[in-house]
C-alpha cells in the first residue's frame, strides 16, 4: 500500500482495513498528457482514483469546438457514471496534467464497491455530488463572468490539486478548455502575468501569487472547493 501522501484523497480516507481489501484491485499507472480515459459513448472500462494528474471531462459539438464542463485530481475519480450506473456517457474525460493515478477495472469497481458494503461508497457518493455542483457551476461561470475571472478561477482548480506549482500548460489547449479563442485568452494570461500572478512561458505554467489567483477567481470558485472539501478532514491545497 502506497503512503497517504502518495494517495488519493478517496483512497486514503478509507479505514485501513478497506483499503488493504481493495490493494489488490488497485494498479498504480502513469498517465500521459491527452491520454482518453473516457470515450463518448463507448463502454467505461476502467475508474481512475488520479494521485497528481489532472483529468479535464468535455462536451464535445457537432461542429467540433469544445468545452470543459469539469475537472478532478486527487479528489476524486474519474468514471463518477458508472457508479450512477451508467455504462456509457456522451463526454470525453481525458488527462489535461500527466502525472500517476491507480485504475481499478470497471468489473472489479462494481463487485467490490458499488454493489457491496463498502466505505468508498459513501466517498464516491459525496464525490459525485461535488462534481455535479462544479458542472452546474461550470455552465453558469462559461455564460456569466468575465474570461479573467474564469481563467483565475480554473488555474487555481488546477493549482489546488497538485502538489506542485509549475505544468506544462499551451495557450490552444487554455482556449479550447475555456470555450474561447485563442488570442482572449492569451490576452487574460498577459494581464494575469503582468499583475504577478503567473509566470508563463513556452508552454510552462507557474503559479507565483496563488492567494492573488484566488482573489482574482469569480465566486464560482469558492463555491466549487467548499463541496469537495466538506468530504475530507483535511481541505485541499489552498494558497500554499
Amino acid at each position: 500500500m502506497l503512503q497517504a501522501r502518495e494517495e488519493n484523497m478517496l483512497l486514503a480516507a478509507l479505514p485501513e482495513a478497506e483499503r488493504e481489501r481493495l490493494s489488490p484491485y488497485l494498479e498504480k499507472v502513469v498517465l500521459e498528457f491527452q491520454q482518453v480515459l473516457i470515450e463518448p459513448n463507448k463502454e467505461i472500462t476502467k475508474i481512475y482514483f488520479p494521485y497528481d494528474a489532472i483529468t479535464s471531462t468535455i462536451q464535445e459539438m457537432s461542429d467540433g469546438s469544445t468545452v470543459e464542463t469539469g475537472l478532478m485530481g486527487l479528489e476524486g475519480f474519474a468514471g463518477v457514471h458508472l457508479w450512477l450506473h451508467a455504462r456509457t456517457t456522451p463526454s470525453r474525460t481525458f488527462i489535461q496534467v500527466a502525472g500517476t493515478a491507480h485504475v481499478m477495472r470497471a468489473s472489479d469497481f462494481i463487485r467490490q464497491v458499488r454493489d457491496t458494503d463498502s466505505p468508498l461508497n459513501e466517498l464516491c457518493a459525496k464525490y459525485v455530488h461535488a462534481f455535479l455542483v462544479m458542472t452546474s457551476q461550470t455552465a453558469a461561470c462559461n455564460r456569466l463572468h468575465p474570461i479573467n475571472e474564469r481563467l483565475c478561477r480554473w488555474l487555481k482548480l488546477i493549482h489546488n490539486r497538485l502538489r506542485r506549482d509549475e505544468f506544462p500548460m499551451r495557450q490552444e489547449f487554455m482556449a479550447l478548455m475555456l470555450g474561447v479563442h485563442r488570442p482572449t485568452v492569451s490576452t487574460a494570461a498577459n494581464m494575469l502575468q503582468q499583475a504577478g500572478l503567473i509566470r508563463y512561458s513556452r508552454g510552462q505554467m507557474r503559479i507565483v501569487d496563488p492567494e492573488g489567483l484566488r482573489n482574482g477567481s469569480c465566486e464560482c470558485l469558492e463555491l466549487m472547493e467548499q463541496q469537495v472539501e466538506k468530504i475530507f478532514e483535511h481541505p485541499l491545497r489552498r494558497d500554499r
